[in-house]
């Protein structure tokens, strides 16, 4: 039995979104604010703490519509039965579907979700829990009433001379919104929902049922843990220990859960009054062995690695306290044996990897605990880890999420018994973290604009279906996101680039622009690949700048076989772009002309602007009001046509291509000719070094000025533009 999926609807930010849920793990990533937290705190309340709501958590664009619904009954002096239909709020408040697959042989622990099903496959069961009024006519009766002393008091004199204040409630959200009224009339019910009808598309939900449930039906099929990222282990330093979540506390609560009710010594430990030394030794060897199973665990992690201090269990007996001890975690020294150290002398993210790993087998073993006590156990553990880099770094992130699954699941009691199922949900804005783990475990949180509304709220994308199955595409952008750019799944918008200049250069434009306030993620392709990364934008759906060469070449036959042959760029000669990614995205613009003519709109596809080399006026003499059309081939002329008098400076000696462009400058006669000149250099092996050329350029201190392109400067402004209208 395993979690399929929740739908959730209405919380926050979650309006109407849909997640599925991996067999094993499940990662939430996303830009910061886009509403993985929020995704975490639906399902943990709806499942285990639903008496934490407030109005707070109610989607914001739903608010207008409560008032609505205030205003409504205000205007009616009877009751109206239409409007007290509690049904009326189904789309309003917030809301959690949660879909099971349930394996052949466990049909019998759904038995109690059963009977209220039309008919049933066997295979999938749902339940949905819905923050819904309790009594709708009190809430009802009791808002009029209230409202109606506000209005009555707003008709007297003295209202007008204390210069008319709002007055309580000013409307339906007001009244809830005071102190515990809306816990006071709403509360969680759950309701069986039938797979039978569930709608095909994803962003549709049946209709609530009438046959609502007081108790939770799904306390005795899901256990909910959770580590949140606002988990407090900070230096115990100059704190006491009931202050602050330290390791040897959390020690202390991985014991006690193990011995409940041992309050005082075994007879046998008694001896330990007689002698401090003979305690410490005899007690330290039961601490020892209490805690063999997470230290050896612990130490499976492969981290802190070589000559990182080891945890050492010990007592902390006094004589005055023979019989109240305190167990404390140490670090021992390698090498040194006799010496340790307290947990405060090692660093926060050791402790922190340590503490993440110990709460994880705590939690398994709680789980397991009801079992061996004959208890019913919950058949599905669902585990919440919020931001585990957090203090972390990179290798001990790596760490972490290679181990933190198979530490919830390395029991024997769990192996023997395949009914029993752990799945592990992660939100994390780690690229390191990303980097470990399948794309198809993957659900990527997009901020989008609720339509009419202009609130920002959010979707949900699967990526495991990205690129279908077995495509070579598929394994080479996920190879290179892997290795290089995982970052592009937290960015608010990305930019790709062919080649080094431009992953070196383009960052410095971002400020000229107002765009060093945003998060972009800018991706050297290597070439003319921006295309194979068109399923991956379009899934994530953020602004997509995408700087290429425009790559003018002729077709001619050589050898009896047809060629394409680069050329400097021009007007009327029938050339044709040669890059995939104006090909792909600009499908029927092959021809330069065709290109050359395209506005802005013509080169914006939904989310994705393509910015390649257009004509520009080069006034080539500075005594001379005459100018010269050019059009640049690449990004490396045209940043040389964009900045003539700082290549022509003096000084500019031994400075390796910047050095040979000032030379160039010199020799050349128009722009023309130096077009040309150019154009040989790049098209000449070893001819023209780019990215010793874009690394020169941040040397040298005049070109901090340095103008990008015209078509650089056109998508920029178009990418600010889509961010700043987004919010």
């Amino acid at each position: 039995m395993k979690i399929h999926s929740v739908h959730i609807r209405n919380f926050r930010k979650l309006k109407n979104c849909h997640i599925d849920f991996g067999e094993k793990e499940t990662v939430f990533i996303g830009a910061n604010n886009s509403g993985k937290t929020s995704a975490i705190s639906a399902i943990v309340w709806f499942l285990k703490n639903k008496e934490k709501f407030t109005l707070k958590e109610f989607t914001a664009t739903n608010w207008a519509l409560i008032d609505t619904l205030g205003d409504q009954w205000l205007a009616k002096d009877l009751v109206d039965e239409e409007l007290l239909n509690p049904h009326k709020w189904d789309s309003i408040v917030p809301s959690m579907d949660i879909w099971i697959d349930v394996a052949d042989g466990e049909q019998y622990r759904v038995n109690h979700l059963i009977p209220s099903l039309s008919k049933w496959d066997g295979k999938k069961i749902g339940v949905r829990g819905q923050y819904v009024p309790k009594d709708i006519t009190k809430l009802y009766s009791d808002y009029k009433e209230s409202k109606g002393k506000a209005i009555a008091l707003q008709a007297t004199e003295e209202w007008k001379e204390a210069f008319s204040p709002d007055l309580f409630p000013r409307n339906l959200c007001n009244f809830l919104g005071k102190g515990s009224n809306l816990r006071d009339y709403f509360d969680v019910k759950y309701y069986i929902i039938d797979p039978s009808i569930e709608p095909a598309e994803e962003d549709k939900v049946q209709s609530t049922p009438d046959n609502a449930l007081d108790k939770n039906p799904l306390d005795e099929l899901i256990r909910v843990d959770v580590i949140l990222a606002s988990r407090d282990f900070s230096d115990p330093e100059g704190q006491s220990d009931n202050e602050i979540d330290t390791l040897s506390r959390q020690f202390q609560k991985y014991y006690s859960s193990l011995n409940p009710e041992e309050e005082v010594l075994a007879p046998c430990d008694l001896g330990l009054v007689s002698g401090i030394a003979k305690a410490n030794e005899t007690y330290n060897t039961k601490l020892t062995k209490a805690f063999e199973i997470p230290v050896k665990e612990l130490g499976n992690i492969n981290y802190p690695g070589f000559l990182n201090p080891e945890i050492k269990i010990c007592s902390k007996i006094q004589i005055e306290e023979a019989i109240k001890h305190d167990s404390a975690v140490q670090f021992a020294i390698q090498g040194m044996s006799e010496f340790a150290l307290p947990e405060k002398y090692n660093g926060l993210g050791y402790r922190n990897l340590i503490s993440i790993y110990l709460k994880l087998i705590d939690f398994r073993e709680k789980w397991l605990k009801t079992l061996s006590e004959d208890k019913n156990i919950e058949p599905i553990h669902l585990v919440f880890v919020e931001e585990p880099e957090a203090h972390l770094h990179a290798q001990a992130q790596q760490v972490f999420v290679k181990k933190a699954f198979e530490a919830l699941c390395n029991n024997k009691i769990i192996r023997d018994n395949s009914w029993l199922n752990t799945q592990l949900v992660l939100s994390t804005h780690s690229n390191h973290v990303v980097n470990e783990l399948d794309l198809n475990c993957m659900r990527y949180f997009r901020r989008v604009l609720d339509a009419g509304d202009n609130i920002p709220v959010s979707n949900v994308i699967n990526l495991s279906g990205t690129f279908g199955s077995g495509d070579e595409t598929k394994q080479f952008v996920t190879r290179y996101i892997r290795l290089t750019h995982c970052d592009i799944f937290f960015a608010d918008a990305v930019i790709f680039v062919e080649g080094p200049a431009e992953k070196i250069l383009v960052p410095s434009f971002l400020t000229k622009f107002g765009l060093d306030s945003y998060y972009i993620s800018i991706i050297e392709v290597n070439g003319r690949h921006a295309h194979s990364f068109s399923s991956l934008i379009n899934k994530l759906g953020i602004p997509t700048l995408i700087v290429t060469d425009i790559d003018a070449s002729e077709t001619i036959e050589e050898d009896g076989k047809e060629k394409q042959k680069p050329k400097i760029t021009a007007k009327g000669r029938g050339y044709k772009t040669g890059n995939p990614s104006i090909q792909y995205w600009l499908r029927g613009k092959e021809l330069i002309d065709d290109l050359i003519a395209l506005d802005g709109n013509g080169k914006t596809i939904d989310n994705v602007r393509i910015a390649f080399q257009i004509p520009v006026m080069i006034k080539w003499t500075k005594e001379k009001d005459e100018y010269t059309e050019i059009c640049p081939y690449t990004f490396e002329d045209a940043l040389i046509f964009s900045n003539l008098e700082l290549f022509r400076q003096d000084g500019l000696k031994k400075m390796g291509t910047i050095t040979t462009i000032a030379n160039l400058l010199q020799k050349n006669h128009s722009a023309e000719d130096l077009q040309k000149s150019i154009f040989e250099k790049l098209e000449r092996k070893g001819g023209f070094q780019k990215a010793d050329f874009a690394n020169s350029l941040l040397y040298k201190e005049d070109f901090c000025d340095i103008k990008a392109p015209v078509y650089i400067q056109e998508g920029l402004e178009w990418l600010k533009k889509c961010l700043d209208s987004n919010g």
